[in-house]
């Protein structure tokens, strides 16, 4: 449990909360429908000559390494840029999100023991297992058909950042609240890293679709977290507030992570020429890409939440890059 000084607001809260509950209840009610684990599944499709991943996605993509590679060394570069991206949403359910609900399942949050919210987190978790079956699938299919099977994905900075924050705290509640905002952050922020895919005509239709599918739940998903927030939030104390407060903002530029270890280990299993000379310019340019995130969900999030209105919280959001509404532009450069 978070916390014995932690207080869930009580039945009869008030109208924003009613609202809240209202929102969980029709997400809930609405997953018979909408879910991708309800519908018939896809035929794996593979067509040759398509390539896996788009190559404006790439972090090096204008180096002079990879330009002057071979057509072929590029198109198993773009191999493995699909086998990563999988392996990011494994990574993001496994490790990120399934945890928290199991926490939220377990009775660990007390703000959310009520039953929209018990419900609405069971049908979640069936959609996060669905979604590593469905990417794990497509990973077996690019696998098999581009001879990939000896490359391993390492464990992404976006877990590992999270991961050695909550080892910054002693408290079990502290440790929790972080894996519950970077859950809430990642899940506002999956839907937009998949959209890159889910409409593009120039990779390989299964590898389209999959991520499509993936889509439709988590466009779901990031209004069930705002919400999930909201109750999470209003049965914090003042002093638990400050914390979450202080936490929010960095999931944010974790999310962003231009991920460049990971991708200097694959490049390295593919025998790339001069891959570490190419990664390591790539890190001369910034670690972490926060103009590739539209980050204003997370923004308007904390605004209602109440987590904007102390000038800390705020200079928080502002040290990490992230824009406040009228507040203008921001000199911190967090990707150096």
């Amino acid at each position: 449990m978070l916390n014995a000084d932690f207080h869930p607001a009580q039945p009869g809260e008030g109208e924003e909360q009613s609202q809240t509950r209202l929102m969980l209840n029709r997400l809930a009610g609405n997953w018979g429908r909408r879910a991708q684990v309800k519908k018939p599944e896809m035929e794996p499709l593979f067509v040759p000559d398509r390539e896996d991943f788009l190559e404006h996605l790439l972090p090096f993509r204008n180096m002079p390494q990879y330009q002057s590679s071979s057509p072929e060394l590029k198109s198993r570069v773009l191999s493995c840029g699909w086998l990563m991206y999988n392996a990011k949403t494994t990574q993001i359910e496994t490790e990120i999100v399934n945890p928290v609900c199991l926490s939220i399942m377990s009775g660990l949050i007390p703000a959310l023991h009520d039953e929209a919210s018990q419900l609405a987190v069971g049908e979640t978790m069936v959609d996060e297992v669905y979604h590593v079956h469905l990417v794990e699938r497509s990973s077996r299919l690019t696998r098999r058909c581009r001879e990939l099977e000896h490359i391993v994905v390492p464990k992404f900075n976006l877990v590992r950042h999270m991961q050695r924050r909550q080892e910054e705290y002693s408290e079990p509640w502290q440790k929790l609240m972080v894996q519950f905002a970077t859950a809430a952050v990642s899940e506002i922020f999956i839907s937009d890293y998949l959209h890159l895919l889910s409409e593009s005509e120039e990779v390989q239709p299964f590898n389209r679709m999959t991520v499509a599918a993936h889509r439709q739940d988590e466009m779901v998903h990031g209004p069930l977290f705002r919400s999930l927030a909201g109750l999470f939030s209003e049965g914090l104390t003042e002093a638990q507030q400050v914390t979450f407060a202080e936490i929010l903002p960095e999931p944010v530029t974790w999310f962003a992570d231009r991920e460049l270890e990971v991708w200097l280990a694959l490049l390295e299993q593919l025998e790339f020429p001069h891959a570490e000379e190419m990664i390591q310019e790539c890190r001369s340019a910034g670690k972490i890409d926060l103009t590739a995130l539209d980050h204003s969900g997370v923004v308007s999030m904390a605004e209602e939440l109440g987590i904007l209105e102390t000038e800390a919280a705020r200079d928080g959001f502002l040290r990490r890059g992230l824009l406040l509404s009228g507040a203008g532009s921001s000199s911190a450069d967090p990707g150096r």
